[in-house]
């Protein structure tokens, strides 16, 4: 099988957000199936040398099975650094290409925050919004198959779609866990990784976490995210909750210490969302509290990996405690934590664009 993958912009290896971390995780997962894969990644100049290498190759009869793209959280024609539209027809004029060459394609739209910011009246909020729609437009007539985090997100999305609309969360790596469960003679560990403020209000967390005994936090977000909230937060903070700025081998070590992930937020945009933090901590074998009437509450209490409540200090306080005092339910919800993780890894994820694209099971 062999497939072209595409991106238009160059990915930043050392950022660790789920929009840079997303497409290598796939690449990878191609990789390790076995897959012959062309990458288009870069600069427009290295883009356009890659697509002409690649129309090269299609001429002289190389075979692509399909074509699967992300996009950028930026408009796709505004990704160079100074954000002007340098390269216009390099992108979508490839993916056209493609369509006419009879190669399948797909693309993931990562997100529609774009909807709920840059809202302003100003002249260059005026420009991302156009660029935005110009996206959709193109994406409208070009794709076979559009691929969204959830399928709730589509509502949101100011384009009406012909083709088929797939839904592609985040994928999973399953990691290590801790073979000691902490059966009720060691405080819970609670562990949230991720924003702070603006859509993720976790004031209440805090504030349940804190009239709580026998209950640990570790609280883990960006250093430039709590300052801009220091002044806010600080007052929710206790003696059993840990404020850390953590990443790479350090993150990895709270999640092997934690029973517990923790993500009450329940904002409009929250609702729809499908977090890159959730998987990941399914893939660490943690149980999960999730609000209620969002995506990632829906799927904890679909898959039985966890609870569910209202993002309000009782509530949070009620299903924590319950959780606490009853380390048999943890159990059990671990066991189905396993069994979802084997479901959702990465090449998983592959599989799923290549059935969608091919319509047929690979």
């Amino acid at each position: 099988m062999r497939l072209i993958f595409h991106i238009p912009l160059k990915i930043d290896r050392n950022d660790p957000s789920a929009s840079q971390i997303r497409p290598q995780k796939l690449m990878a997962a191609f990789t390790e199936l076995g897959w012959e894969m062309d990458v288009v990644e870069g600069r427009g100049r290295e883009r356009k040398r890659q697509i002409a290498e690649i129309k090269d190759k299609i001429k002289r009869g190389v075979h692509y099975d399909f074509c699967y793209s992300e996009s950028s959280t930026m408009p796709t024609l505004l990704t160079e650094p100074h954000h002007l539209p340098t390269y216009p027809c390099l992108d979508f004029g490839f993916l056209a290409f493609c369509k006419r060459s009879g190669i399948p394609v797909g693309l993931f739209y990562r997100d529609i925050h774009w909807q709920y910011a840059n809202k302003g009246e100003g002249f260059k909020q005026w420009v991302a919004r156009f660029f935005y729609r110009y996206d959709l437009w193109q994406y409208g007539r070009l794709l076979d198959v559009l691929f969204l985090p959830t399928l709730p997100m589509l509502e949101h999305v100011p384009h009406r779609f012909r083709c088929p609309v797939v839904e592609l969360p985040s994928g999973l790596d399953v990691e290590r866990k801790r073979a000691d469960r902490n059966d009720g003679q060691k405080p819970l560990e609670l562990l949230y990784v991720g924003g702070v403020g603006g859509n993720y209000n976790l004031k209440p967390l805090l504030q349940a976490v804190c009239k709580m005994q026998d209950v640990r936090l570790v609280f883990c977000c960006r250093t430039y995210d709590w300052e801009a909230v220091r002044e806010d937060y600080a007052p929710c903070l206790g003696p059993n909750v840990s404020l850390v700025h953590l990443g790479g081998d350090e993150l990895e070590a709270a999640y092997s210490k934690a029973d517990l992930f923790v993500m009450p937020m329940s904002t409009e945009y929250v609702r729809f969302a499908a977090p890159y933090k959730l998987f990941e901590a399914i893939g660490h074998g943690l149980p999960i509290v999730a609000a209620k009437g969002t995506w990632s509450g829906d799927f904890v209490e679909r898959n039985a990996i966890g609870c569910v409540c209202q993002n309000d200090v009782e509530s949070l306080g009620q299903v924590i405690q319950s959780l606490s005092d009853d380390r048999g339910i943890m159990v059990k919800f671990g066991e189905a934590v396993a069994a979802v993780a084997e479901r959702n890894t990465w090449t998983a994820r592959c599989r799923q664009i290549a059935a969608a694209l091919m319509k047929k099971e690979v």
